[in-house]
Formats: structure tokens, C-alpha cells, sequence
């Protein structure tokens, strides 16, 4: 048998039958695991049932020094083809299984409700299809269910808010449908919601503030209808919220600004009415979307008090009025993209405050007068583009200086 001391492995003869608690059943389990795998070639050569083989030393296997149990798998981005074998359910003490970014299809075996001691199971970045199974929710102790970039399909079963320590439940880019289960936004410790890229329905839940902990609120890519509700202002341990391209409507509630996101992004979307000037006390924005929606009025000046914001997105909107000269305050912005709405009067000049500038998009407007010779101060300029408005003059000869300008 396979005996660890200090860390070593020695080998004891002892005659046959090992005496060590779970060697005989762990290893043996794991051989049965490794016959779900196809066209595995040499990538788990060592996993054999050689008398001189310790499992404990098999690629991606760690067990537990005592007791020889094996307490994590970790076998990602080994190209392994095949399917998950229900034998998984006899590892009784696993605390990890990690199988992301390989090729495995087949569903994910309901025995796999009996990993008691499971903390995380990351399955992502595979091929796996069929329903979420309910018995995951009986894996009390799991903090990491991370299931994204597969095929799985049906709904989000509501049982998932069963598990009282999950604090990552990742389920983005599947082909799930159905509604966000209420019960979802009651988990105390949730603190990373992933599902985005799926086919979800329904309305976004006032409950979605019940969760103190969340930071990491992504729904991008969905079907999901409705207004944002107003108790949005109470999401106030949210970093990033993304709503983006779905269905939703109304205009964007007044609440939204006690946010302290670093990230809002609501593109896509069939939003109405102004933009709300308390966005531009929300002083943590690093990204704000608001772009492909149906917003209309003027651009709010006192979003040039966003000085730490580096991505400004309103293009596309039905937006009006003149380019606010305060947006030249925003001077860590990298992209500021207000094309395709119906702004009129004339470049400011105050945008050639925007040193760290990278792009420049106020394309299909109705602006007019020179380009500003002051844009040459954009430094890091690599791209203006202002066609399709009213502009007259020549191009400034200064922004013969612009080194990094590749698209004019």
C-alpha cells in the first residue's frame, strides 16, 4: 500500500488488500471515472491499476494526507473527450472537481448530489447538455457552481437557493430558459450571479436587492421584459450591473444613481426618456452603456463630474442638444462614442482636455462648425470618426502630431 510521511510516498508490502481507509475504493472509483473518458491517449497514463500505482500521485488527483481520500480532481484544459461517470458519486470526500475547458458532452450525472463535502464544481467550457439536476442542491457545502459556456437546457431550478454557503453560481452562454427563480435573490452569501447568454424570460424581481453581498449582477444576453424596479437604489453592494440586450423598457428609474457601480451597462435595451442626471454623482463608474436604447433629451452635463469613468457609450439614442463642454472634465476617458443620435451646435473645443483619448465617435448627428484644432492635445488618438453631420473646414493641420491616429 501507499503510505504518506512528510509528505513521501513509501511503499509497504502487506501481503495483498491495502489497509489504508479509502485507498482500494477511491482508486478503483477513479479507473471507473477514467473508462467515461474517450481518445484520452497518454493524458492519464499514470491513471493504472498497476500494484506500484498510488493514486494519490495520478495526474490532477490530491488526496487528504491522513485518511488518503481523494479531496479534489482537477483535470481542466486536458482536451478529454467523453462523459462524466456517475462513479464521481462514490468520491465521498471531495472538496473540488474542476473538469473545465476540455470537450465533454453527456449530462451531468444526478449522482453527483452525493459529493457531501463538494465546495466547488466547475464544469465551464464544456459540451455537456441536458437539465441542471436538482441533486446538486443537496451538496450543502458547495460555494462554487460554475457551469458556464455548455448546452445545457430547461430552467434554473429553484432549489439551487437550497444550498446555504453557494457564493459564485456562474450559468452563462447555456441555453437555459424560463424565469430568474425568486428564491435565487434570498441566498444570504450569493455574491457572483453569471447569467448572461441564455434564453431567460420575465421581469427582473424587486427581490434582486435582497442580497447584501452581491456584487457581480450579469443578465446580459437574455429575453427578460419589464421595467428596472425601482428598488434598484437599495443594490447598493452591486460593482457590476449588466442588464444589456435584452427586452426591457420604461425609462431608467431615478433610484439607479445610489448605486456604486464601477460598471452599468444597459445597451440594447428599449429604454425611454432621459437620462437621469443622478448618474452623474455615481463617482465609482468606470464603464457606463447606455448606448442602442431609445433615450432621448440632452446629454446631462453633470456627467462630466464622472472623472474617474474611462468607457462613455451613448450612441445610438435619440439624444439632443449640444455636446456638453464638461465632458472635457472626464479626463480619464479612453472611449466616448455619441454617434448615430441627433446632437446639434458645435465640438467643443474642451474635449481636447481628454489626454488618454483612444476613440472618438460622434458619427450621424447634426453638428457643425470646424473640428476644434485643440483635439490635437488627444494625444493617445487613434480613431475620429465624425461623417455624416455638418462639419466645414479643413482638417486641423496640428493633428499632423497625433502619432497613434489610424482612422480619420
Amino acid at each position: 500500500m501507499a503510505v504518506r510521511w512528510g509528505g513521501l510516498a513509501v511503499l509497504v508490502l502487506l501481503g495483498g488488500l491495502s489497509s489504508v481507509p479509502g485507498e482500494a475504493s477511491d482508486g478503483a472509483v477513479l479507473l471507473e471515472i477514467k473508462k467515461s473518458f474517450r481518445n484520452i491517449g497518454n493524458i492519464l497514463y499514470d491513471w493504472t491499476d498497476a500494484p506500484s500505482s498510488d493514486y494519490c500521485l495520478w495526474r490532477g488527483v490530491a488526496c487528504d494526507n491522513a485518511t488518503f481520500s481523494v479531496v479534489a480532481l482537477n483535470l481542466s484544459g486536458l482536451n478529454l473527450d467523453g462523459e462524466i461517470s456517475p462513479a464521481i458519486g462514490n468520491l465521498k470526500s471531495l472538496v473540488s472537481i474542476d473538469l473545465k475547458a476540455n470537450r465533454l458532452s453527456g449530462q451531468i450525472p444526478d449522482e453527483i448530489g452525493a459529493c457531501s463535502s463538494l465546495k466547488t464544481l466547475d464544469l465551464s467550457y464544456n459540451n455537456i447538455f441536458g437539465d441542471i439536476p436538482f441533486s446538486i442542491s443537496k451538496l450543502k457545502q458547495l460555494e462554487n457552481l460554475i457551469l458556464k459556456n455548455n448546452q445545457l437546457v430547461g430552467p434554473i431550478p429553484s432549489t439551487l437557493s437550497q444550498i446555504p454557503n453557494l457564493k459564485i453560481l456562474d450559468l452563462a452562454q447555456n441555453k437555459l430558459s424560463g424565469e430568474i427563480p425568486r428564491l435565487i435573490y434570498w441566498n444570504e452569501v450569493l455574491q457572483y450571479l453569471g447569467l448572461r447568454g441564455n434564453s431567460l424570460e420575465g421581469n427582473l424581481s424587486p427581490d434582486m436587492c435582497q442580497l447584501t453581498g452581491l456584487w457581480y449582477f450579469d443578465v446580459k444576453n437574455n429575453s427578460l421584459t419589464g421595467n428596472i424596479p425601482e428598488s434598484i437604489g437599495n443594490c447598493t453592494s452591486f460593482q457590476v450591473l449588466d442588464l444589456s440586450y435584452n427586452q426591457l423598457t420604461g425609462e431608467i428609474p431615478f433610484n439607479i444613481g445610489f448605486l456604486q457601480v464601477a460598471t452599468l451597462s444597459l445597451q440594447g435595451n428599449k429604454f425611454t426618456g432621459p437620462i437621469p442626471p443622478v448618474i452623474g454623482l455615481m463617482q465609482a463608474l468606470a464603464v457606463l452603456d447606455l448606448s442602442c436604447n431609445l433615450l432621448s433629451g440632452p446629454i446631462p452635463p453633470i456627467l462630466g463630474n464622472l472623472t474617474y469613468t474611462e468607457k462613455l457609450y451613448l450612441q445610438g439614442n435619440k439624444l439632443t442638444g449640444s455636446i456638453p463642454p464638461e465632458l472635457g472634465n472626464m479626463t480619464r476617458l479612453h472611449y466616448l462614442e455619441l454617434n448615430d443620435n441627433q446632437l446639434t451646435g458645435y465640438i467643443p473645443p474642451e474635449l481636447g482636455s481628454l489626454t488618454d483619448l483612444f476613440d472618438l465617435n460622434i458619427a450621424n448627428n447634426n453638428l457643425e462648425g470646424p473640428i476644434p484644432e485643440n483635439l490635437s492635445s488627444c494625444v493617445n488618438l487613434n480613431s475620429l470618426n465624425a461623417h455624416g453631420n455638418k462639419l466645414h473646414g479643413t482638417i486641423p493641420r496640428a493633428f499632423k502630431k497625433l502619432e497613434s491616429m489610424t482612422y480619420l
